[in-house]
């Protein structure tokens, strides 16, 4: 009996060996997914793609996987066709997407990778790494803080009502004399929803000094520094609508208090384009 038993047990290792095909594509998927050797992990990946038996679902991902591992091969154009190959099959794989978006940015194709992470984050807005990859891809294709205003626009065509997204699309619009009417309609809305948001008042109070409403720009520098007294960039945009209303005497003490609170503050405002 013992030897019998014995006997069911090898025939039973046997099956489960190398040779059984469900081990032997068990081993093929782990590969593909993270094997330490590049070249075992493209062959598996390959074997998966070419085998009858692998789902759609399995395939995609093999060629996902293939491309990545072509890409660090320094394949690029086969790891493209690759992520190509994938969304012939899948056309709403965002990873694919965002894989092609890498390579092309690596090679130094910076429009057609923000094209890529475009179309990953419409399918998938929330792909923060899109998101990075996107801006890095931006900043060689355009004027950095467009791409940054690109980047708010979307962001808040996904939370129109996000203060800190509005706040930031108002500043990047008044500093770079982008549409000050348009930088006063964001700052609106962000103090429509948060009337004590000292951050918002100073962006505010930044665009009526650059639309020349002085008496404005001092009320929203002045609620500013209600919430935040020695907040030295407060400090120095008040001092700067003191000057543009021929206050010397309080020009010259707000952006002393600036100065000593904030030091090299007088140098960031120089970046902000204002003529006063």
């Amino acid at each position: 009996m013992k030897r019998a038993l014995a006997g069911l047990f090898l025939l039973g290792l046997a099956a489960c060996g190398p040779s059984d095909p469900l081990v032997v594509a068990e081993g093929r998927s782990a590969s593909c997914q993270s094997s330490t050797f590049q070249t075992q992990r493209v062959n598996d990946c390959s074997a998966i793609i070419a085998d009858p038996a692998s789902t759609p679902e399995q395939r995609v991902q093999a060629f996902i996987n293939r491309g990545v591992e072509r890409a660090r091969l320094g394949e690029h154009g086969r790891a493209v066709a690759d992520f190509g190959r994938a969304l012939r099959i899948d056309p709403e794989n965002a990873s694919a997407y965002l894989q092609r978006g890498i390579v092309h940015q690596d090679r130094g194709a910076f429009e057609s990778a923000v094209a890529s992470y475009d179309a990953a984050l419409d399918i998938e807005p929330s792909l923060d790494i899109a998101w990075q990859r996107r801006e890095e891809a931006m900043g060689y294709t355009i004027e950095p803080w467009r791409g940054e205003l690109n980047m708010l626009n979307q962001a808040l065509l996904r939370d129109p009502g996000n203060v800190e997204l509005l706040n930031n699309r108002c500043w990047a619009r008044a500093v770079n004399d982008d549409d000050l009417d348009l930088a006063l309609a964001d700052c609106n809305a962000a103090l429509a929803r948060e009337p004590r948001y000292s951050a918002v008042l100073d962006s505010r109070g930044l665009v009526h000094l650059k639309r020349g409403d002085y008496a404005r720009a001092l009320a929203d520098y002045e609620a500013a520094l209600a919430i935040e007294p020695n907040n030295g960039h407060y400090l120095y945009g008040r001092g700067l609508t003191h000057r543009a209303m021929g206050s010397k005497d309080l020009a010259d003490a707000d952006i002393r208090q600036a100065e000593t609170v904030e030091p090299g503050i007088g140098a960031q405002y120089a970046t902000y384009n204002l003529s006063l």
